[in-house]
């Protein structure tokens, strides 16, 4: 679908997301869900990525040395057929996509833990120093009082 809205727009700088994703929802009479625009992102990155297709700035365009095969129309049977394995096809994906987002998630969430933990512990040992400061400087303070009156203090 990508291959074919980036041959049909006629552009020379090519399409941006939002003209490929209406493109598709125009030619193929199918309403888009949120996801959808950013599976299709992912693949015109993969796509980019494999040297199919090039990127000029927000751009997408077919590089000038792939060569499309040109397919015979399908059979009516076929065209019963292809919404059916496109639909899961991209069913699997979003759900893989849902997936890894879920697992990120938790990877993110179980961190957020672990540091929360460690800041506890870190509040806690500071607290600690902070009272037993406060110990030593009565004691001194005592000290000095004991000293100033002309009192001999001995330290054991």
């Amino acid at each position: 679908m990508i291959f074919e809205a980036l041959t049909n727009i006629k552009d020379a700088d090519g399409a941006d997301i939002s003209a490929i994703v209406s493109y598709i929802e125009q030619r193929h009479e199918v309403e888009v869900q949120p996801n959808f625009r950013r599976s299709i992102s992912s693949r015109l990155r993969r796509l980019v990525s494999q040297g199919k297709l090039e990127k000029v700035q927000n751009c997408y365009k077919l590089k000038k040395d792939t060569v499309l095969g040109v397919k015979t129309p399908p059979k009516q049977k076929d065209r019963v057929r292809q919404p059916q394995v496109a639909a899961v096809t991209s069913s699997v994906e979003t759900v893989e996509e849902a997936a890894n987002a879920a697992a990120y998630r938790v990877a993110e969430a179980e961190n957020k833990s672990f540091l929360a933990a460690e800041a506890v512990k870190e509040a806690e040992r500071i607290s600690k120093m902070a009272e037993d400061t406060e110990s030593m400087l009565q004691l001194v303070k005592e000290i000095f009082e004991q000293c100033s009156r002309g009192e001999i203090v001995l330290l054991a």
